[in-house]
């Protein structure tokens, strides 16, 4: 991992070359306005810059800058975990149940009714959606 980091701090600091008047590319622009004309259009076509895909091609792994700093995950994330993460928060919600003659009756709200024995008041998971439902 110590090898990974290594090569994508190098990576990064790739694009801070010293331009002088001498040092220009073929097409007459200095090599950092090269590589941020590189970074912009790999961040507007794929949504990652290019040291992320050097880190992803390094590790197996997909990996984003973007998604790290913005404390959606891990820098670098296996398919198994990017779909736990993209995953919907399931919701609760409040059912009480009541006495009866033959086993609880639970209900989403409270009975308006003082007769009624309140046994206990469970928090039962609203599954989400899938895709495909």
């Amino acid at each position: 991992m110590k090898r990974v980091f290594l090569i994508f701090c190098v990576l990064m600091l790739s694009g801070c070359w010293w331009t002088t008047q001498n040092a220009h590319m073929p097409m007459g622009t200095s090599p950092l306005v090269t590589w941020g004309m590189g970074e912009a259009v790999s961040l507007s076509i794929t949504g990652k810059m290019m040291e992320d895909h050097v880190a992803s091609w390094v590790t197996g792994k997909e990996c984003s800058v973007e998604r790290f700093i913005k404390g959606e995950g891990k820098f670098c994330m296996t398919p198994a975990e990017l779909a736990r993460a993209a995953r919907p928060d399931w919701k609760a919600e409040k059912v009480y149940c009541y006495k009866s003659i033959a086993a609880p009756t639970c209900y989403n709200q409270p009975s308006p009714y003082a007769t009624d024995v309140l046994i206990g008041i469970y928090e039962r998971p609203i599954f989400p959606l899938n895709d495909y439902d």
